[in-house]
C-alpha cells in the first residue's frame, strides 16, 4: 500500500506564500532535506497553482 506524505514549506503562522503570491522566502542556501525527500519518492502530487508557479521558474528542481 502506498503512503501519502505531505511535505510543505510553510511559515510558523501556516502560510506558504506572501499575500502577493511571492514565494521568494523559500529560496535560500539551505536545502532543509528536500533533495533527500525528493530522491525517496516515486510519485508527486501537486496542485495546479503550484505547478503553474514551478513553470515560471524556467527549470524543474
Amino acid at each position: 500500500m502506498s503512503q501519502l506524505i505531505l511535505y510543505i514549506a510553510s511559515s510558523l503562522d501556516g502560510y506558504i506564500a506572501r499575500t502577493s503570491g511571492e514565494v521568494d522566502r523559500l529560496f535560500t542556501d539551505q536545502d532543509y532535506g528536500y533533495t533527500e525527500f525528493f530522491a525517496s519518492i516515486d510519485r508527486l502530487l501537486m496542485g495546479r497553482i503550484t505547478y503553474e508557479q514551478l513553470l515560471t521558474f524556467g527549470y524543474y528542481p
